[in-house]
């Protein structure tokens, strides 16, 4: 109810013979104003939430590249190493770690044979995730009956919450869509469920709805290892809503057949603790747990861990606080059991996760991958805390939806960081990449792409061969050809820079070659108008092209934490194979449209 509805209802209860006492005069006020307060909130709090929607799809965008990265060469290295470049059937469900990522999969073939492996086809979808996922969840709160005030408040701190920054490894990486499908489905599932809740209260069942909620837990099962949490909440869900057998039995058998199918031949990573020894030390599966599901403060933070844990104490506490209060109702609201089982869903996720990596160490639960479920916990949380306040205390609604808005503009501060984390590690893959396109094997650049760099290695010739990933662009693909007859050569103006290193790979840094005389060059440049950093670089002999190099935030070996930290300075590194004759190589940088070079350097090529 906003300000004026409420003071036209109480005008029109109150006799005009009768005036309205003094104290009940400054409640109706007060009243008014708290609802004055609360709708501007709400406003405040939708806007940060479209904003961060702008920021977070963006970074999506921006952080594309043609580089596979750590696990996704793994699943490419099967499809490499099959007969024919077929993998069996049998693969498309088989364990990767712990999960089965048929989607991710599905995806990659299709990138494969459709798109050279560009990527884009995975981009776009977790962008298409996100939003759908958004979507749903302000259509399942408008179904559920909110409106106005709280409606915009919740649908902004979704918002939010799905497009935070902070999550940066799943929004620039392939194999990462396997991380935002679960939630998404769960929330597939519960809008379907409370459908089919409605229709049974109206005395019309429609099985259809209660059909699209078993594909939706069933779709999350093979999209990662938490999606069979679904199941067990599922059944919970329906014994509270609609207990009716057969609805029950519908989710409790389709459940143990999926789950049964998951854990068939399954097999825990060796590096990984065992969950039945993890189960023995409760204190450290515990200390996990809430720093998985706490606020996280950058790494340079000295009580970082203290931070995160006791916020994920007090946020578990909040939750359950909740949830005792929803549960001991005796009519209990549907929207409220669908939130209760998103935070179900994301404690137990943190839970999961916790039995399986405490070997990892506390600072493990802090990975920006794991931030998409911590930020459903607290989305979740606060969103049923809100509703709860709403029918109870309007000064309570009030103060929550000010923390709300607070949380949210202070949390702008920090957004840089995850974005500067999103194009470092981008930057830091694709400068590395740039020794497969020019044939170097250094072992240093291809351990920043997986760990086995034998493995990278080997997987590059089929690139080569099929024109995939990196090599699916022509431009990375003209070792040895004419750099006249690729590029326009442009005005040596329109860039600045030098090379501050040249020398030869050691042998013992190469993989194979190693006296092919590869050599390892690294200088800064920046375009000349703007003083932008050069993202992209080209390496010539002769006229002939001979290395690529590309930007690159700080070595490799340095911790990601501190490259963030470091301003960007156009610092570049390269690798190039010329002939053995050659006795100076020259260094262009290649303008954004990808078609025009800026002279930069000249060098001489070291002796043997």
């Amino acid at each position: 109810m906003d300000a004026k509805t409420l003071a036209s209802s109480i005008m029109d209860a109150a006799p005009l013979a009768n005036p309205i006492p003094a104290s009940d005069e400054r409640y109706i006020k007060r009243s008014i104003n708290l609802l004055r307060a609360d709708r501007l909130l709400s406003y405040v709090i939708l806007a940060c939430g479209l904003w961060t929607v702008t920021i977070g799809a963006r970074q999506i965008v921006t952080s594309h590249s043609l580089v596979p990265l750590w696990d996704e060469w793994q699943e490419i290295d099967a499809i490499a190493t099959a007969p024919h470049h077929q993998p069996p059937l049998s693969w498309l469900w088989a364990l990767h770690n712990e999960h089965r990522v048929v989607f991710y999969r599905l995806l990659l073939l299709t990138d494969i044979h459709m798109f050279h492996g560009k990527h884009w086809i995975s981009f776009w979808c977790m962008l298409a995730v996100q939003f759908l996922f958004l979507g749903s969840l302000g259509w399942m709160f408008r179904f559920a009956g909110l409106r106005g005030t709280l409606w915009r408040a919740v649908l902004g701190l979704g918002a939010f919450s799905l497009f935070c920054p902070s999550q940066w490894e799943n929004f620039g990486w392939a194999f990462q869509i396997s991380f935002l499908l679960p939630g998404f489905f769960l929330m597939l599932a519960l809008s379907a469920f409370l459908k089919y809740e409605r229709s049974i209260r109206e005395r019309c069942p429609r099985w259809t709805y209660l059909g699209l909620s078993i594909v939706a837990a069933s779709a999350a099962t093979y999209s990662n290892a938490n999606g069979v949490v679904l199941w067990p909440l599922l059944v919970l869900i329906a014994i509270a809503l609609v207990p009716r057998p057969e609805v029950i039995l519908s989710y409790a058998g389709f459940g143990l057949v999926l789950i049964g199918s998951y854990l068939h031949h399954y097999a825990g990573p060796s590096i990984h603790s065992s969950p039945l020894d993890s189960i023995r030390h409760p204190l450290p599966v515990l200390e996990y747990t809430v720093g998985y599901l706490g606020v996280i403060f950058p790494a340079w933070v000295r009580i970082r861990d203290m931070l995160a844990v006791s916020s994920g104490i007090f946020g578990l506490l909040i939750a359950l606080t909740v949830a005792v209060w929803v549960l001991r109702r005796q009519q209990r609201e549907p929207l409220h059991m669908a939130l209760l089982g998103l935070i179900s869903f994301t404690v137990a996720t943190a839970f999961i996760t916790a039995l399986g990596r405490i070997g990892f160490g506390l600072a493990q639960a802090f990975a920006s991958r794991y931030q998409t479920f911590n930020l459903l916990f607290w989305f979740s949380t606060v969103s049923l805390l809100l509703l709860l306040a709403d029918e109870i205390n309007s000064s309570l609604r009030t103060v929550i939806l000010t923390a709300m808005a607070a949380a949210m503009l202070l949390a702008f501060a920090v957004f840089p960081l995850g974005l500067k984390a999103s194009r470092t590690r981008t930057q830091q893959s694709e400068a590395a990449a740039t020794a497969l396109l020019a044939g170097v094997s250094d072992k240093q650049a291809l351990g920043v792409l997986f760990e086995d760099p034998s493995l990278v290695w080997r997987d590059a010739d089929y690139f080569r061969q099929q024109h995939l990933f990196m090599f699916s662009d022509s431009k990375n693909d003209q070792m040895g050809q004419s750099l006249s007859g690729t590029y326009r050569i442009g005005s040596s103006q329109q860039c600045q820079g030098r090379a501050t290193m040249v020398e030869r790979v050691p042998p013992e840094d190469l993989l194979v070659d190693k006296g092919a005389g590869g050599l390892r060059i690294s200088g800064w440049a920046v375009e000349g108008p703007s003083k932008t950093p050069v993202r992209s670089l080209v390496i010539a002999a002769d006229d002939k092209i001979v290395g690529f190099a590309a930007s690159i935030a700080g070595p490799f070996t340095a911790k990601h934490s501190e490259l963030v930290r470091k301003p960007e300075s156009g610092e570049w590194l390269g690798f190039a194979r010329p002939l053995r004759e050659a006795k100076l190589i020259d260094v262009y940088a290649v303008d954004s449209s990808a078609d025009t070079t800026c002279h930069l350097a000249t060098v001489e090529v070291p002796q043997r």
